[in-house]
């Protein structure tokens, strides 16, 4: 035999070989048998998402987008005590690989249709645990499933997200908390985001999700969690040797967790065990999402933490309703100051919210007795009386209060007096954490609020990851750098304007956003700053209203600005907080959002928020269906740049046909209702 007739068939002779010891696996695995070491790829719906899964000696996934490499081989496993670990080198006892198009209805959303297709790969790795991948046409998604049925620890868990390149990224470093300066795990979770590089990363500092790159071809990578329940939130952090690696980070569960500090309304935790989790029995964990967009703008439209939570546990919704409020801290209570948390003031209010139809007000801090505490109101604002009276104006009382406060006391107690007195619900502040104990009580804080009909506002609090899908009577979270720095000089202005045009993209994939526009004292880029004022001009606080979403959205200014602004007040009081459609038009991160939004009247409402910089834009109307329309718009007037306050108000015919040319000021927008 010559030499290449011999390389031929040897070459033949291990192609057979490979071939064959692949259909082994195959129907080793079909007849309930086990392998280690099988590859799987699993595409989107659309085909251009692959993910590429590896059970070998570890649990790796690579991720490609387009032909663009997003996520370069990645190791993901949990490890348990006494060794065991739920990942690379565990025998594959089943895979089944399957197609789901379905679609469910919501309320309380961006949308009132929200599709959920995708390609599913479920691995059985035997009694212990089974691994889910799931890949959207918007972005993948994995957790880990415990089928144990006793108690057992989590002592870590690895996610080594590997990128391909050193990418650009924003990252949004956690701000550490005043009140445990030592423990970096305490945090408001408000903090503005950094654009730097993945090597260029902060070593050991904890990164906030959800996190944004930039990859090959200007494609984005958001990295989040969904379903977060009963487990510490994700954290990203550069800890590793490999500069190209981001590793998950989790808050150690706390050993003791105690409220201390201003009457007991915040945790001091004095101790941290060795785990991240105790566990009890069988139980999914949180999924990590990747959510994929080609175009800047994709990322405000896309769902996947939402839809990939657990559907609502709330039988009957129909005493949840969305809408605005009225509320008393930004505005320094009307500018009547601390000593005006009185009776008077709050009926102020009240009327206020009565007059515009806005049917909630959020009562801040000083109507109780003991600070934070919702133990007992102070006898003399006659809480009551103030419940009556907002009743028959139309108009919800929340009441503000401490995390500690209401989660570590009785919390069922609470929520049972203040639903029999006719509270419509809670805004309570100051979690700061995120370990196990703290979601543990964020999750029985809406489930037990629930039971006796209460919206619940979280701050101070960790990102949402779905569970308002869960229980939809929370209808907002913080996790945000609001308004409230701008009133309280807590940070300068001119992060702001930039913020608005960028947080949208990131944090909220995640959720809700308490950001609490509407400030009616709007001052020029780069003028001299006052309380209580905003940089930017006054569109851009109205189309805020449009471009963040929160269904209980709240105005930061108080009645008296309002009314001096009558135009203003008027149109932001009918901007719907939760939306049938959701459309954007154009957006890129760090610059410009515009943004269409149908309400469940059938009314249009487009919102264009601008930067620093001055823009044109041209913003079609193609999203309408055929007809006639009456469109009131309001613009940045030509003198806006110098004089923020300074709009033009035009009402017009338009159709689908009508294409828009408006000028942004810096730090400018636009505002319109389209019916």
């Amino acid at each position: 035999m010559d030499m290449k007739s011999f390389l031929v068939k040897g070459i033949v002779f291990l192609l057979v070989l490979v071939t064959a010891c692949k259909d082994s696996d195959e129907n080793n695995l079909s007849k309930g048998g086990s392998v280690v070491g099988k590859d799987f790829a699993i595409k989107s719906p659309n085909g251009l998402l692959e993910v590429n899964v590896s059970t070998g000696k570890k649990l790796t996934f690579d991720l490609n987008y387009g032909g663009t490499p997003m996520l370069a081989k990645s190791t993901i496993a949990l490890q348990l005590g006494h060794g065991i670990i739920w990942g690379g080198g565990r025998e594959l006892k089943d895979a089944k690989e399957e197609t789901i198009n379905e679609s469910f209805s919501t309320s309380f959303y961006l949308k009132k249709t929200v599709t959920d297709k995708y390609n599913r790969l479920y691995l059985d790795f035997g009694d212990d645990f089974d691994v889910e991948f799931r890949v959207y046409d918007e972005g993948m998604a994995y957790r880990f499933i415990s089928k144990r049925t006793d108690n057992y620890k989590i002592y870590g868990e690895q996610a080594d997200f590997t990128f391909a390149e050193n990418n650009q990224i924003y990252v949004a470093y956690a701000p550490q908390s005043s009140f445990s300066s030592n423990d970096k795990f305490n945090s408001s979770f408000e903090e503005m985001y950094t654009l730097t590089t993945v090597n260029g990363v902060i070593k050991d500092k904890l990164i906030m999700t959800p996190m944004l790159a930039v990859c090959g071809n200007g494609k984005k990578l958001c990295i989040a969690e969904s379903d977060a329940v009963n487990y510490p939130g994700l954290f990203l952090s550069r800890n590793s040797n490999s500069d190209d690696v981001l590793n998950a980070t989790f808050a150690a569960y706390p050993t003791s967790m105690e409220p201390s500090a201003n009457y007991g309304s915040h945790y001091q935790v004095g101790g941290y065990a060795e785990y991240i989790a105790d566990c009890n029995g069988a139980r999914t964990f949180p999924w990590r999402v990747l959510c994929v967009a080609e175009r800047d703008m994709d990322l405000l439209s896309n769902d996947m933490v939402y839809r990939l939570a657990a559907p609502s546990k709330i039988t009957n919704t129909s005493w949840i309703k969305p809408g605005l409020a009225t509320w008393d801290y930004w505005s320094w209570w009307d500018g009547r100051g601390e000593g005006a948390k009185t009776y008077d003031t709050y009926k102020h209010f009240i009327d206020f919210a009565a007059s515009k139809g806005l049917p909630y007000y959020i009562i801040d801090s000083g109507w109780a007795l003991n600070g934070s505490s919702l133990a007992e109101p102070r006898p003399e604002i006659r809480l009551e009386e103030l419940i009556e009276y907002g009743k028959q104006k139309g108009v919800g009382l929340i009441l503000w209060g401490g995390a500690a406060n209401f989660s570590d006391g009785d919390m069922e107690a609470i929520c049972q007096q203040y639903s029999r007195m006719g509270i419509k619900g809670f805004k309570i502040d100051f979690w700061e954490y995120d370990n196990q104990r703290i979601m543990e009580r964020f999750y029985k804080a809406a489930e037990v609020s629930a039971k006796y009909n209460l919206l619940m506002i979280y701050h101070g609090c960790p990102k949402p990851s779905g569970v308002e899908r869960t229980y939809p009577n929370i209808v907002s979270y913080e996790a945000v750098k609001g308004m409230e720095f701008a009133s309280t000089g807590f940070v300068g202005l001119r992060d702001m304007v930039d913020y608005v045009v960028t947080f949208p993209f990131i944090r909220q994939l995640a959720g809700p956003s308490d950001y609490t526009p509407g400030a009616m004292k709007n001052i020029p880029i780069g003028s001299q700053w006052s309380r209580r004022s905003c940089e930017g001009t006054r569109c851009q606080q109205l189309a805020l209203f449009i471009s963040i979403f929160s269904p209980l959205g709240t105005l930061c200014d108080g009645p008296t600005n309002y009314n001096n602004n009558q135009e203003s007040i008027d149109f932001i009081s009918k901007i719907p907080t939760v939306w049938e459609e959701s459309v954007p038009l154009d957006a890129k991160i760090g610059q410009y959002i515009i943004i269409a939004r149908k309400g469940h009247n059938g009314e249009w409402f487009v919102g264009g928020v601008n930067n620093k910089d001055a823009r044109t834009v041209t913003v079609p109307l193609s999203f309408l269906t055929a007809g006639e329309y009456t469109m009131e718009l309001m613009r940045d007037a030509d003198d806006a740049a110098l004089n923020a306050k300074h709009y033009v108000k035009e009402v017009k015919n338009v159709s689908n046909a009508t294409s828009l040319t408006i000028k942004m000021a810096p730090g400018g927008g636009f505002a319109a209702r389209i019916y």
